[in-house]
């Protein structure tokens, strides 16, 4: 266990270290000058001058990197060029309201994946239907249903405020659009395991002990899609963080996912850079945990984990 737990760690390192110096390097070649973009348009030569020695902009890549990459072991992401105000402490307000809407979309997904997979698993004849939209859906691009959900319930039927904040009617829409289009990848998880759980021996002789169905699917079937719904949470993360990019800039949510748009269009390297790194450190996390509550659910799974 200590032994998995530790190689797991490290190639969370590799992950994060691979993604900021990817970040940092696909910055850098950018276009743009985020001296001129924190000046202002009508900024002259010798003010533009000040701000690139200040924040080291004409600096070799090598260097740039060196410096960021020593300053963030200690913890520090930097100064926000858009604010002036330390990396961190942005991102630390702004991720409450991130997590709750990804706790939010994560019970959308859950309820309405596991109700659609034991269906279609339980009811094969009847789920035609539901399999079509499974399939339309799992093609669909997040900021598609994003815009119709706005469109339908925000302005043609202004059931739901589009205004941004993070009252309990704002967070309705944003977290449909990624709990909706989640839903198929758990449905599939529990279609399929439950199919394989039906088909088991194990069942078979709980039907032949005379259990109805609803005890068998309770404690049987379904606790066998637990370790399969589990792994599927550690990779949903990485998934949920790139949509909310879109979701929360669309819906106004004021997040991480809002802010790295914002930190894009501003030119804000050290803003957008620490929002990357923060993303690949909860992936990174959420799977360390996904595989130890995997491993607690079912033991087989730790040899399979490496």
């Amino acid at each position: 266990m200590a032994r998995r737990i530790g190689i797991r760690i490290l190639l969370g390192l590799f992950t994060v270290t691979a993604v900021v110096l990817l970040t940092f390097v696909l910055q850098y070649v950018v276009p743009g000058d985020p001296a001129r973009s924190i000046a202002g348009p009508k900024a002259g030569p010798q003010v533009l001058a000040e701000i690139r020695d200040r924040l080291r902009l004409d600096d070799p890549l090598w260097s740039q990197l060196g410096h960021y990459l020593s300053s963030v072991a200690t913890g520090d992401l930097g100064t926000s060029y858009s604010t002036d105000r330390p990396v961190l402490s942005l991102i630390l307000e702004r991720l409450p309201a991130t997590a709750v809407l990804a706790v939010a979309a994560l019970v959308v997904e859950l309820v309405l994946g596991g109700l659609w997979g034991l269906w279609e698993a339980l009811r094969p004849r009847r789920s035609w239907l539901l399999a079509s939209v499974n399939v339309g859906l799992l093609s669909m691009p997040v900021f598609s249903l994003g815009f119709l959900l706005l469109l339908l319930f925000g302005y043609k039927l202004p059931i739901f405020p589009i205004d941004g904040g993070t009252g309990g009617a704002q967070i309705v829409l944003p977290a449909l659009t990624l709990g909706v289009l989640g839903a198929p990848y758990y449905a599939n998880v529990v279609r399929d395991s439950t199919r394989e759980s039906l088909a088991s021996a194990y069942v078979r002789t709980a039907v032949a002990k005379g259990l109805s169905r609803r005890r068998i699917v309770i404690r049987h079937v379904l606790r066998n899609t637990a370790s399969p719904v589990t792994t599927l949470l550690g990779m949903d993360v990485a998934v949920f963080l790139s949509g909310v990019v879109f979701v929360e800039t669309i819906f106004g949510w004021p997040g991480i996912g809002q802010m790295q748009t914002q930190a894009f269009a501003a030119l804000d390297r050290p803003l957008l850079t620490g929002t990357v790194i923060v993303a690949a450190t909860l992936v990174v996390v959420a799977n360390l945990l996904v595989d130890l509550i995997r491993t607690a659910i079912d033991p087989r799974a730790a040899s399979e984990s490496l």
